[in-house]
């Protein structure tokens, strides 16, 4: 009987060595190409151009002049309300006459306010805003 280290010996140098998995798929992945019906590459994209939305820049003017209004609307509002108060309370009797030149500590720089506020947002609408 031989022995069966030369039997496994002569086997091996007989048969052909295997292709490794890697070389044999490589090489058919370089001839495959993709079925027509998987061609997109003319295809347009989704949708017509139409729905497509355009920057504008920001424009904050419609912003400015909201803000503009609220505070000169609110400084009006607020010097009215003052000299409603004040003919109010005298009309009354809860203050005296002679005591309405202390409403003037109030009264000057709030109306300095309202003629800034007033005369900076109507001079601005006026100027195309």
């Amino acid at each position: 009987m031989s022995n069966p280290d030369e039997h496994l010996g002569q086997s091996h140098e007989n048969a052909s060595p295997a292709p490794a998995a890697h070389e044999s798929s490589t090489s058919a992945d370089d001839d495959w190409e993709p079925p027509a019906e998987f061609d997109f590459t003319a295809d347009s994209p989704a949708g017509p151009k139409e729905d497509v939305i355009e920057e504008r820049p920001y424009d904050p003017r419609p912003h400015e002049d909201g803000a503009r209004r609220i505070i000169a609307y609110a400084l009006i509002g607020l010097l009215s309300f003052l000299v409603i108060a004040m003919m109010a309370a005298l009309w009354l009797g809860v203050i005296a006459a002679k005591d309405l030149k202390e409403f003037a500590v109030v009264l000057g720089p709030l109306v300095t306010l309202v003629s800034a506020a007033t005369g900076f947002y109507y001079g601005t609408k006026s100027n195309g805003g």
